[in-house]
């Protein structure tokens, strides 16, 4: 499987400190970062960069997230999406995953997870 096949990474949540913390974490592990606030962010991401993964939050103030997986999914049907909540919501998670959803993880995030799951994926970038 080649190791550099999923490089960019676009990080989706209207929390500055979740979205910063996510950059960092995933920038020093070698990957390309964007990040969105929001819907009108994510669509002139998507625009003009086509991520290969996506971390998305479920609640966002413009739009659900399960609307912008949707979006994501006809933009790029391979793109690895992962939905993040802070609630854990047990319906989300299923309906995330209907919708096309890799993964669902809740806040706080377990970082060493995050890294095993983009392992696993054969995203790592070394």
């Amino acid at each position: 499987m080649d190791q550099t096949s999923h490089k960019k990474i676009l990080v989706v949540d209207d929390e500055y400190n979740i979205r910063d913390v996510l950059k960092m974490f995933l920038s020093d592990l070698g990957y390309t970062v964007s990040t969105a606030a929001g819907l009108t962010e994510t669509v002139g991401k998507l625009n003009r960069e086509l991520p290969d993964i996506v971390f998305l939050d479920i609640v966002l103030p413009e739009s659900n997230g399960l609307e912008i997986l949707k979006l994501i999914k006809q933009f790029k049907k391979e793109t690895i999406v992962i939905m993040m909540s802070g609630y854990g919501d047990e319906d989300d998670a299923k309906a995330s995953l209907k919708l096309g959803a890799f993964d669902y993880i809740t806040k706080p995030f377990d970082m060493s997870y995050i890294t095993n799951m983009l392992n696993l994926l054969g995203a790592s970038v070394d």
